[in-house]
């Protein structure tokens, strides 16, 4: 299904109390990830505990280096979490985390196709909050339906860290709309994040285009996928690949 538009499901539904029934439904026990630490200009971590907890009430975030306290998300605030794996150096022109075109409430423009931008470039940063320093290269990522509430933000992150991601938001008030980081174990985390139900793609339905990174090689989504020369009739039966049905 090389030509054809991508299968996936359907954007998840709106913050806590919009619909909480379309919340993932989490197995059990809890899951736990490490994270990886910065090898940068952050401080050193104070917790030798850096990692990522999946449970039944949320996500929760333990990361020395900028987390004061643990950071406590519920599951239905987060619409994404995605993964792309790759060494925290990088050189030259690189995007992390490509932003899809989405087409309807099951189908998206595959990125062979073209993009809509980046979560993380290597010129260009992110607009999210990113754990690590920026010219590290994140491999994992959060997209949430809101920012998170203020006084949560304000418990949980280092106060000097705070003060960067108030320096980067529209209103000079900390938002945070999402977070990279990096895990140590790509292929657990990705277990984990299918077994809690979480979207995996990344699509202009949740990054709008003042959060999205740009590189000169990106190549536009085109919303008309054709093949030989027209439109593909492939495209109104395709389906989910594996991992997204």
């Amino acid at each position: 299904m090389a030509d054809s538009v991508q299968s996936v499901p359907p954007p998840s539904a709106g913050p806590p109390g919009d619909d909480d029934a379309a919340a993932p439904t989490p197995p059990r026990p809890e899951a736990t990830f490490a994270l990886e630490s910065s090898r940068g200009r952050r401080k050193p971590r104070v917790s030798e505990f850096d990692r990522l907890t999946l449970t039944s009430r949320g996500v929760t975030l333990e990361h020395g280096s900028v987390l004061r306290a643990p950071l406590e998300v519920p599951l239905a605030l987060v619409k994404v979490a995605a993964l792309d794996p790759g060494p925290a150096k990088v050189s030259g022109q690189v995007g992390r985390f490509p932003v899809l075109r989405r087409l309807g409430p099951t189908t998206v423009i595959p990125r062979t196709e073209g993009i809509e931008g980046w979560l993380w470039t290597s010129s260009g940063g992110t607009a999210l909050t990113n754990l690590g320093d920026d010219d590290e290269a994140p491999n994992a990522a959060l997209v949430f339906g809101k920012p998170l509430d203020e006084d949560l933000v304000r418990a949980a992150f280092d106060p000097e860290f705070l003060m960067e991601v108030a320096a980067r938001s529209p209103l000079g008030v900390p938002a945070v709309v999402g977070l990279l980081f990096r895990v140590a174990d790509t292929v657990a985390a990705g277990n984990g994040f299918r077994r809690w139900g979480f979207q995996e793609l990344i699509t202009d339905r949740e990054i709008p285009p003042v959060q999205r990174r740009h590189l000169p090689t990106d190549k536009p989504a085109d919303p008309m996928i054709r093949s030989a020369g027209v439109a593909d009739p492939r495209a109104a039966t395709s389906v989910a690949p594996p991992g997204f049905s």
